[in-house]
């Protein structure tokens, strides 16, 4: 059992690892939500598909980029509810040994 806990251990490190992460993502994003030149970045490639001019590369991967920002959670809340019940599961496997 004792090499259970401790990975489970090793997990809750990695989960508040995590959190942080996850805040600091957030963090950086609304940072580049603001950003006038990522702003502009992202008028003319929706004014290129109106203009013409062929920015459907970059159109590409603005998109992708978008799309795995939503795969993302918003914030630390699923770390900390995951932090929380591994604590939880720690707890109760050491009082079972």
């Amino acid at each position: 059992m004792d090499s259970t806990i401790q990975k489970f251990q090793r997990l809750h490190t990695s989960v508040q690892k995590l959190e942080t992460v996850l805040q600091e993502v957030w963090s950086v994003m609304d940072e580049l939500a603001e950003d006038q030149e990522f702003k502009n970045l992202k008028n003319r490639v929706k004014q290129s598909k109106k203009s013409g001019e062929n920015l459907a590369d970059l159109s590409g991967i603005l998109d992708e980029f978008q799309n795995s920002i939503e795969e993302i959670p918003e914030d630390g809340t699923a770390a900390v509810d995951l932090e929380d019940a591994i604590a939880e599961l720690i707890d109760w496997l050491e009082n079972q040994s």
